[in-house]
């Protein structure tokens, strides 16, 4: 069954232009603030694969209510249904993806060595608000339309909040064409007519309703694999539709119809049903695949799809649950300044494992360890005591670079599209080395003095008093007598005793070396005291450092 190869979108929505090539890519996953046009995408697919033929449209629907720029989306497949290459279908309009990735149309000469079959369909919204779908190519012929039931053979179908009609047998839903593919001939109408009348008398399950028994069989296997229970599925008529007509077939749990269990039951009912389907092949969108989950069933889902998918599938998430179980290659960012996906590689995964919040903000901080990671918590904490906003309001995350790592999520987090600021020490050479290469980039570096390490410059910058509170907390955490040992002292008053620059270099040198604060809890209690200081921190480098992470965070 198809996949998608390349989409194109024009004037839809929140998307004036867009347009991304998928390749062979099977599972993607598409991240980004609220508002970027994720949900905007999965309808795009949805709209122009519709096996509807009286799909609404609005003025809303334009981009910016511009109604004179038509619609246009575009959807380029392969792995097609046979039939829908026929001569008699659209064989003529076929194009080629060859074995670079390419999709071509000059069929007859290009080299079609190792090549595809692909089609390109088109779906146009003008002024009148009537949407048209059309099978395109670049060849000199005219536009031909592609009617309903044939879009129907694509089965594609969308997992979002109004899925109730995925669990009735009604024409244009995944049940039914769950049942056209396996050549069943149903009289549906015949069924729920014998149905409503035995209804007069006592409703009663009919014996007519085990024809349907093979495919709920099916959707239960495929949903216990998703980690549901879905008890003792049936079909039975919805007396909600005591009107006769096909939609009153549809799922029941006992004598309760499936469309009102809870939302995360479902939608995971729903992506079994699309499960099913795309055995063969096939388009699967979710939108928000955490929504109604448990994150134990969010996690479980999403690797599920990973590790057993046979079509392909497309969804939205903002939960970090479900990104820590994907492959970096299935992440897709998707900005608002941009027409297209940025597609992480697989030298992100470390990241992705240790910081998925990071890739759901606009703007992130690299902290080049957890020390830098625990100051900026403590001055996220800072900023809503004064009343600032906090860091997620502005869609601004911090995340450890993890040492070595460092400069490389710098400049990966940018060329992925994100606004960066990097945090770091100035005692390690190599990092140094690659500070003005970070700048030329526009990465907003901040750092300490020449040579000296976050511990040195606080113990250096801060008053004595706060000096004396870290020492008094490192005792706590390290025992007394270990920080005497380091430090060459006989008791805690010959270290705190008298202030002096020797005491403070000395600090400083023994609390890197010896890891006091190598911990995000410890470097919270850093920056607890740093932040406290500020009012005494005239012409020091801690202040410079705090003016110039507050001044980014605030553009």
């Amino acid at each position: 069954m198809a996949k998608i190869h390349t989409l194109k979108i024009k004037n839809f929505r929140c998307l004036k232009r867009f347009k991304h090539v998928f390749k062979s890519d099977d599972l993607i996953c598409l991240i980004g603030r609220g508002d970027s046009g994720k949900t905007t995408i999965l309808n795009a697919i949805s709209t122009v694969l519709s096996p509807n033929w009286n799909h609404s449209f609005y003025d809303t629907d334009f981009h910016n209510g511009k109604i004179k720029n038509s619609i246009k989306i575009e959807v380029t497949l392969y792995d097609l249904p046979t039939e829908l290459l026929s001569d008699s279908k659209f064989g003529l309009y076929k194009r080629l993806i060859n074995k670079d990735n390419k999709v071509i149309d000059d069929i007859l000469t290009e080299d079609i060595e190792d090549s595809q079959d692909a089609l390109t369909i088109k779906l146009v919204v003008n002024n009148d608000l009537e949407p048209r779908w059309y099978v395109t190519n670049k060849r000199e012929q005219d536009d031909v339309e592609i009617r309903a039931n044939d879009r129907a053979r694509l089965n594609v179908f969308i997992v979002s909040d109004y899925l109730d009609r995925h669990f009735s047998w009604s024409k244009g839903n995944p049940l039914y064409s769950l049942l056209k593919q396996l050549e069943v001939e149903i009289d549906t109408d015949k069924i729920i007519t014998e149905a409503n009348r035995k209804a007069k008398k006592s409703i009663k399950k009919s014996e007519s309703f085990s024809s349907f028994d093979t495919v709920i069989d099916n959707i239960k296997s495929a949903a216990s694999n998703l980690g549901l229970s879905s008890g003792d599925l049936e079909a039975f008529v919805d007396f909600k539709n005591t009107l006769i007509k096909e939609g009153s077939i549809s799922l029941h749990n006992g004598n309760i119809p499936f469309r009102l269990k809870g939302k995360g039951t479902k939608r995971l009912l729903s992506i079994a049903i699309q499960l099913e389907l795309a055995k063969q092949g096939g388009i699967i969108l979710i939108d928000e695949i955490e929504q109604g989950l448990e994150p134990d069933r969010a996690k479980f889902l999403a690797k599920y799809l990973k590790d057993n998918n046979e079509g392909q599938v497309f969804f939205t998430t903002h939960s970090n649950n479900v990104l820590v179980e994907l492959s970096a290659k299935h992440i897709f960012l998707r900005n608002n300044n941009s027409e297209k996906l940025y597609s992480f590689k697989k030298d992100f995964q470390g990241c992705l494992r240790n910081n998925p919040e990071a890739f759901f903000a606009k703007r992130v901080i690299v902290c080049e360890g957890a020390t830098e990671v625990g100051i900026c918590r403590a001055l996220n904490n800072y900023r809503i005591k004064n009343n600032e906003d906090n860091l997620s309001v502005l869609g601004v995350a911090y995340v450890d670079g993890n040492g070595d790592n460092f400069i490389n999520y710098c400049l990966k987090f940018k060329k992925a599209g994100f606004d960066v600021c990097a945090f770091c020490d100035s005692d390690k050479q190599e990092i140094d080395d690659k500070k003005e290469d970070l700048r030329d980039k526009g990465i907003i570096v901040v750092d300490c003095d020449e040579n000296k390490s976050i511990e040195e410059q606080v113990f250096s910058d801060l008053p004595w008093s706060k000096i004396k509170k870290l020492v008094k907390y490192a005792i706590k955490e390290k025992s007394e007598q270990s920080i005497l040992d380091v430090t060459g002292k006989e008791t805690i008053e010959d270290l705190l005793g008298e202030e002096n620059d020797e005491i403070r270099l000395l600090l400083g040198k023994k609390s890197k070396k010896h890891g006091w604060y190598k911990r995000i809890d410890h470097g919270e209690i850093i920056g607890k005291y740093w932040f406290k200081s500020l009012p005494n921190l005239d012409g020091t480098t801690l202040n410079t450092e705090y003016d110039n992470l507050s001044n980014w965070i605030n553009e």
